[in-house]
């Protein structure tokens, strides 16, 4: 077993900022014998996992490309939001966010910047309560009432009431996006949308995030369109019951 920790570790030192790997390097980062690691990454390239780049070190092999591509078509979604994101972004250069659920809060996966000069940072990975997002109650507007509000009472005692949330959820349900403004920061709005691909059992969710100074009602009226037509349009190609059944692309 330790032999394949250490196997998995020299394989995650691989990426943009160290496409190659050399032994010594791999040595001094892990702590592990020279021999150790000549033999773990002769092995990786064995089995195509790494290939030798002449005198220069190990790089990714063959075999990576392919586990990548399964990985794509495994997250067909995350790439068509990633489309859309950047729909958004040409049209209105506010900042975009796609999100997962996980519990009562939501996980930040992607963050695109337009050009708008202010800067909008959540951190991706960095988990947040999901209930005060536009993503998060767009996510959470998946689940049955009984969910969201177990979900929602998590977040303590100053959670919204039960009325309140509802309210909120239904509003989310009827129309398909959900506004929120000055929950996060204050002066900030946002618009999400949540897709459901159920082949591959995966809900993600995109929102638009904006300062309210910079718009206009005709310009978040825009944006509201956009958002829930670029949503539905990903709904229909993935079958999304959700969206399906509204078809708010015409």
């Amino acid at each position: 077993m330790s032999s394949l920790e250490n196997a998995l570790k020299i394989i995650a030192l691989l990426g943009k900022e160290r496409p190659v790997l050399r032994v010594g390097e791999v040595c001094r980062e892990l702590g592990l014998p020279k021999s150790s690691v000549s033999r773990l990454l002769k092995t990786l390239s064995e089995y195509d996992i790494v290939e030798r780049e002449s005198d220069a070190g190990y790089a990714a092999g063959r075999r990576m490309l392919l586990l990548s591509d399964l990985y794509a078509a495994r997250h067909k979604l995350q790439s068509l939001i990633d489309s859309a994101m950047e729909t958004l972004i040409t049209d209105f250069q506010f900042a975009t966010y796609s999100a997962v659920l996980s519990g009562a809060e939501i996980i930040i996966i992607r963050v695109r910047h337009g050009s708008y000069p202010l800067k909008l940072v959540q951190e991706i990975g960095v988990p947040m309560p999901a209930y005060p997002t536009s993503v998060g109650r767009a996510l959470l507007a998946r689940k049955s009432d009984e969910e969201i509000l177990d979900l929602v009472a998590a977040g303590g005692p100053h959670a919204p009431s039960k009325t309140e949330v509802l309210d909120a959820i239904a509003e989310v349900r009827e129309t398909g996006v959900s506004l929120t403004a000055n929950t996060i920061i204050p002066g900030i709005a946002a618009l999400g949308v949540a897709v459901h691909d159920a082949r591959h059992a995966e809900t993600l969710g995109f929102s638009i995030s904006y300062p309210v100074v910079a718009t206009d009602e005709a310009l978040r009226t825009r944006m509201l369109q956009s958002i829930r037509e670029e949503a539905c349009a990903i709904g229909l190609r993935i079958e999304d019951k959700f969206w399906v059944s509204r078809d708010m692309t015409g």
